[in-house]
């Protein structure tokens, strides 16, 4: 059954409650505020109808927005209380369910992460019969998803089509255990799209998909489709995926955060033609404390005479100081040379920096700025 044929239903069940003045999209409006939304265009960009009776959910019909919309139609008070118990009714003992696409991720990153299965005490209801009634029926196979799922699939299509970011998201974890593929072929895949610049693809329909080999290429090819189109769409989690896995620029947008690696998005920077990202990112490391990342600043980034004074005032307060030369015995392929093993020893490590000095005030700023660097991270490394 389609949600036109569900809303055909109900506007059936609600006429013969008495209720004739009602017209079938006025009736898609009071699905929509049955399910907490103020409109059904905006159950349209954050939810989709699944195929799990209404009474396993754990939340009731809202009934008192269903009666506000329905006054706003212009039923009488009485009208719109019979409408709103009505309307109940038939969600009672018929059923689809909203779910929303924040509800389905929450739920697929659950199901992804053992360690929260701890947590699940503290996890909203609704949360529980996302998982119980929605992902352990997806974790059965492909073919389950698309036989015991339809009107779920065809509401997050929908969304994607119109172009939310969260139902493209949701549908890639879905089909994420179905279209992994190796590191190596994601960064295959990744090296393609910067060859051509093309930071998406056709879509392919749920029904498209077929068993087999091929069938398998295209769940894959959709699986990339809606992780790139969500990271298009500016989904934040999308973006860092897409970057992670293809080297996608997209997240190159994004605010600095706790969620991002810097190496990584140095080197995605640079990869793209962004050294002055990669430059920032590399500023993020060393204001951290990460003296690799203050080396690269001074001799890689060409940093400002004064800012690699700071860097190296906070090298020596981290007890790492970057003038002097660090070297080390190691074998051929780099790795650290032990004595008992023998053989071949090269020098390894790196010489210290150079810096032409600075004139006496500069460097008691420079001094300044690296103490209240340190100073910080003490605090959040507790260092002292």
């Amino acid at each position: 059954m389609t949600i036109k044929q569900y809303a055909f239903n109900a506007h059936a069940h609600l006429r013969a409650q008495g209720l004739p003045s009602l017209t079938r999209s006025q009736v898609h409006e009071l699905l929509a505020a049955a399910a907490g939304f103020a409109t059904h265009a905006a159950l349209q960009r954050q939810a989709a109808w699944c195929d799990v009776p209404w009474r396993a959910t754990a939340f009731p019909p809202d009934e008192d927005r269903v009666i506000q919309r329905c006054l706003q139609f212009g039923l009488s008070a009485e009208e719109a209380a019979r409408a709103a118990q009505g309307l109940a009714d038939f969600l009672a003992a018929s059923g689809y369910a909203p779910v929303r696409f924040e509800e389905l991720i929450a739920a697929f990153e659950d199901n992804e992460d053992e360690w929260s299965k701890a947590e699940e005490a503290e996890a909203p209801a609704v949360a529980e019969w996302v998982s119980n009634a929605l992902i352990s029926r997806m974790d059965q196979g492909l073919e389950t998803l698309r036989e015991e799922l339809p009107l779920l699939l065809e509401g997050l299509e929908a969304a994607a089509a119109r172009g939310v970011a969260a139902a493209h998201l949701a549908t890639a974890y879905m089909l994420e255990p179905y279209g992994g593929l190796p590191e190596e072929d994601d960064r295959r895949f990744g090296r393609e799209l910067r060859r051509h610049a093309q930071w998406s693809a056709e879509p392919v329909s749920f029904a498209e998909i077929t068993t087999g080999v091929g069938g398998f290429v295209r769940v894959v090819a959709k699986h990339r489709y809606h992780l790139l189109a969500a990271a298009r769409g500016g989904d934040r989690r999308a973006m860092l995926l897409t970057a992670e896995r293809y080297g996608d620029p997209s997240a190159l947008e994004l605010e600095p955060s706790d969620e991002m690696d810097p190496y990584d998005m140095a080197d995605l920077a640079d990869a793209h033609g962004r050294p002055e990202l990669a430059h920032q990112w590399l500023t993020v490391l060393a204001r951290d404390g990460d003296v690799s990342a203050m080396r690269a600043l001074i001799e890689d980034r060409n940093e400002t005479p004064f800012r690699s004074w700071v860097w190296m005032h906070l090298s020596r307060m981290l007890d790492q100081d970057l003038s002097q030369d660090r070297h080390e015995a190691i074998n051929e392929d780099g790795t650290l040379y032990d004595d008992d093993v023998g053989g071949p020893m090269y020098v390894g490590g790196s010489d210290g920096v150079e810096l032409a000095p600075l004139a006496p005030e500069d460097n008691a700023r420079a001094k300044e700025e690296a103490a209240q660097l340190f100073s910080g991270i003490e605090e959040r490394y507790d260092l002292t």
